[in-house]
């Protein structure tokens, strides 16, 4: 008797035992879908974050009736949808100095912000390198000295892609950053100037370098590094 109740016992606790091992592997599983869920949810957060910030100097851009001047990273784009953002700030760029407005940009100098830096001047853009932007994360834009658009950047970083901005309708305000971009800018370097400074240097440590390495390592076209090099010429 006392071995069927033993028996009994069992039993009872294998079955209740099942549906507790299914509560846990259902319990796993939903917790797993739920960070999942988290993960895209953030995701798609920051990507809309960094889609308004960029929506943002579109709009401002386009309606620019004067003058649009920016302090910008000018890191190259390493996702398709960057690619995408840059091109459509290049086109904006393009509108706007094909209506007169003056379109000018301060880059960090460094070599590998050439290849953007290029892409904008191709449009139209003014560009000169300031050494101080190396260290600094601040990034903003500035319309018809009326409002200005600041960009955040996901860490304290230089290099960090924005992660959100705002437009800010302030004349106040863009006078400050336009204070700031002016006294950078009266320092910095030109595009030509600076290219060429890369240039002259490279040929230093080896005069036979070619047109192609040069493109290569540059991110620049080979007409561009003649175009540089026959400018160097003449000075």
């Amino acid at each position: 008797m006392a071995l069927d109740l033993n028996l009994l016992l069992l039993v009872v606790e294998l079955v209740l035992l099942v549906p507790t091992l299914l509560l846990l592997i259902l319990g796993r599983r939903e917790e797993k879908g739920r960070r999942e869920l988290l993960t895209h949810i953030t995701s798609t957060a920051r990507l809309v974050s960094r889609q308004d910030y960029f929506n943002s100097v579109r709009v401002g851009m386009d309606g620019a009736q004067d003058n649009i001047i920016g302090s910008i990273t000018g890191s190259v784009p390493k996702t398709q949808e960057q690619e995408d953002q840059v091109n459509r700030i290049t086109e904006e760029i393009g509108r706007a100095t094909r209506r007169g407005v003056s379109v000018r940009y301060l880059v960090p100098k460094l070599h590998d912000r050439l290849t953007l830096a290029t892409r904008y001047k191709a449009t139209g853009a003014e560009v000169r390198f300031h050494p101080s932007l190396v260290v600094s994360d601040l990034r903003y834009i500035v319309i018809d000295n009326k409002e200005s658009v600041i960009g955040l950047p996901s860490t304290s970083s230089e290099n960090s892609p924005t992660r959100e901005g705002y437009l800010i309708p302030s004349e106040g305000l863009a006078r400050l950053f336009s204070s700031q971009f002016e006294e950078k800018w009266t320092k910095g370097i030109t595009y030509d100037d600076y290219v060429r400074e890369i240039i002259a240097e490279a040929k230093s440590h080896d005069p036979n370098v070619s047109e192609m390495l040069l493109s290569s390592q540059l991110g620049l076209t080979e007409a561009e590094i003649r175009r540089i090099s026959s400018l160097e010429k003449i000075a």
